[in-house]
């Protein structure tokens, strides 16, 4: 059983004659970070928008792959795919307005137990259950 609170923590570290900032995490992450090419940043480094997109995806491919073992459920591969729009709001300011996440799971032969799997993953993503970005999932599984 996990000990809540968890905390998680990054440092970011910037100069100002530089486009790119240096991101580093306890979990050994370290990356040079950048705006998105269409605000002035480059297309060599990872964005804030990109991290947040690979991160609704990573966690609900995480929470499938922990509630499948927990529920007993064989499979050979998962691969997520997640695409995320900024747009913006009713106040006119950007936000990450939706996700779209394809979730595709191989190997799987018992098909009403990876829909159960889904279903609770989608409820559990904590992730996703922390933004107010529309994410929407689908799941496709195949033998």
């Amino acid at each position: 059983m996990v000990d809540y609170p968890v905390s998680f923590n990054a440092k970011v570290e910037a100069e100002e004659s530089s486009k790119t900032w240096r991101l580093n995490t306890e979990e050994n992450l370290e990356t040079e970070m950048s705006t998105p090419e269409e605000f002035g940043g480059d297309s060599e480094n990872p964005s804030p928008e990109d991290l947040f997109n690979a991160s609704l995806a990573s966690c609900m491919v995480a929470t499938f792959k922990v509630t499948a073992q927990r529920k007993g459920l064989d499979y050979s591969n998962i691969e997520g795919k997640c695409e995320t729009q900024l747009d913006r709001n009713e106040e006119g300011r950007p936000v990450m307005k939706r996700s779209k996440i394809n979730i595709k799971v191989e190997g799987v032969f018992n098909k009403d137990l990876a829909d159960e799997v889904a279903k609770i993953s989608e409820k559990n993503c904590f992730i996703h259950n922390s933004v107010e970005t529309d994410v929407k999932t689908s799941f496709e599984f195949t033998e």
